[in-house]
């Protein structure tokens, strides 16, 4: 390639480039893994001079070693969410690329692309309990201590459509129910659902999560205690009285102490409690929704609920189905959950793509519908203005890698979809569609994909893709 300027002016052109960006950027040399360049951002967002760093290793002063591993392996690390620490003492949070600089098949050195997201991420924990506050605000059915109702559940899935009318049902008797299913499925949701489906909705949902709640302070927390009782102790009413003739929600009742579920047995046989230090019997009414998010075999099998505690709280028992088993359902909240950071934040996104969709199908979910909900809001808040489509690039690379073994594990079924084949047919057909857009234009087709154009062409000779004649 003709070059209409010297070597050195060229390179300057190349470092005032790099200097006028936003992202912080890296080079460093195969030979001694020194860095030899880094740009203004960089300068800016570590808190250091080029001085200080030019000639020095990335593990000297940050105490990792990704330029070190690409150089070595040869293999980019792409679009990584990580941390580490400045030479201040500041910790970073950020999105990075690390690429290997490789001339005729060998490697001269390494480079870095780099956007701090730590004020982002403040930024999405904020945004976060804002959301909370407007859905405690905007869905409240009553002003009861509760959020949703049954008709906040999505889904329409059999084992969904079973589980919600099991609850639909027990709502209409004042009985004791036990809510069974994994972490992030939805078990406080049903048991609100249920509270406001009933004849109390108007009396107190009062909630606790036992695992949360020190062994010395659960006693005096569900029955209160009188003044004196122990020190600093004052008259405070219990979570059974708060509830009055409403619902008692005990999240995680399994990690209660055996002791506690026997003074917890005696409270709902008996129908009456005692505060700590009192004398006085106080009759109770409350309904008790109970939950576990462990299989209730094993944990009687292993004694950690006793037989008689969880014969009287599960008269009626409600099994929450994993998302993974719910056929369908994914795809309902994902576009659910897009629609509502629309609503909430003005995000860009409006959909998903048929690729991206395939990988959430396909991945297990071991955090259900809470870890969905956070993946959404963390791609949608973070995704560019002009993005109009959650696609592959924007899954995490553990997601990714999960779904891979998951295909790996069943590669002896037919026709067995490829995750590797899926990302290259989608890059392939984005590229082609690309060119054909800018009539051929290899420049103009990298700027459209927001790629250098020597990026580009190595995509498309792995591909096998050839340009198109430009057409005048």
């Amino acid at each position: 390639m003709e070059r209409h300027i010297s070597t050195q002016d060229y390179i300057l052109l190349l470092e005032s480039i790099l200097d006028h960006i936003s992202e912080s950027v890296y080079a460093s040399s195969a030979v001694d893994d020194a860095i030899v360049f880094i740009n203004k951002e960089a300068e800016i967002t570590d808190g250091i001079n080029r001085e200080e760093v030019l000639g020095r290793t990335e593990t000297e002063i940050y105490g990792t070693d990704n330029h070190h591993k690409v150089i070595v392996q040869g293999r980019p690390i792409v679009n990584e969410k990580t941390t580490y620490t400045t030479m201040e003492g500041n910790i970073k949070f950020v999105h990075h690329s690390v690429y290997p600089c490789l001339h005729r098949g060998e490697v001269k050195g390494s480079f870095s692309i780099s956007k701090d997201i730590s004020k982002v991420d403040n930024y999405i924990s904020r945004i976060y309990q804002l959301q909370q506050e407007l859905k405690g605000r905007d869905r409240q059915p009553s002003r009861n201590g509760t959020t949703y109702s049954l008709d906040s559940i999505i889904g329409k899935s059999l084992p969904m459509l079973k589980a919600i009318k099991a609850a639909q049902r027990a709502s209409r008797f004042q009985t004791n129910v036990l809510i069974c299913g994994e972490t992030g499925t939805g078990k406080e949701l049903f048991a609100q659902g249920i509270h406001n489906a009933s004849a109390y909705k108007d009396e107190p949902f009062v909630g606790l999560n036992c695992a949360a709640i020190p062994e010395n302070l659960l006693e005096s927390t569900l029955f209160g205690a009188v003044k004196g009782a122990y020190t600093g102790a004052q008259s405070t009413p219990g979570l059974f009285e708060q509830a009055g003739k409403g619902t008692l929600f005990l999240d995680e009742i399994d990690s209660m102490p055996k002791s506690m579920q026997a003074k917890l047995l005696r409270a709902i046989q008996e129908r009456r409690v005692r505060r700590i230090g009192g004398k006085e019997e106080i009759p109770v009414d409350c309904r008790i929704i109970s939950a576990t998010n462990v299989n209730i075999d094993e944990a009687l099998q292993e004694n950690m609920i006793r037989p008689d505690i969880y014969y009287r709280l599960a008269s009626v028992v409600i099994e929450i189905p994993p998302l993974r088993e719910r056929k369908g359902d994914g795809s309902l909240l994902t576009r659910h959950f897009i629609q509502r950071c629309r609503e909430l934040f003005g995000t860009s996104i409006e959909d998903i793509d048929v690729e991206a969709e395939e990988v959430f199908t396909r991945y297990p979910w071991p955090g259900n519908v809470r870890e969905l909900e956070h993946l959404i809001e963390h791609i949608v808040v973070l995704a560019g203005d002009d993005e109009k489509k959650i696609t592959v690039r924007h899954l995490p690379e553990q997601m990714l890698s999960s779904v891979k073994k998951e295909i790996k594990i069943q590669s002896q079924k037919p026709k067995q979809m490829d995750l590797n084949v899926l990302i290259d047919d989608y890059e392939r057909a984005t590229i082609l569609t690309a060119l054909k857009e800018n009539r051929g234009n290899v420049s103009a087709t990298a700027k459209n994909l927001n790629i250098h154009r020597n990026v580009l062409y190595s995509k498309m000779k792995r591909l096998h893709i050839e340009a198109p004649k430009r057409r005048s």
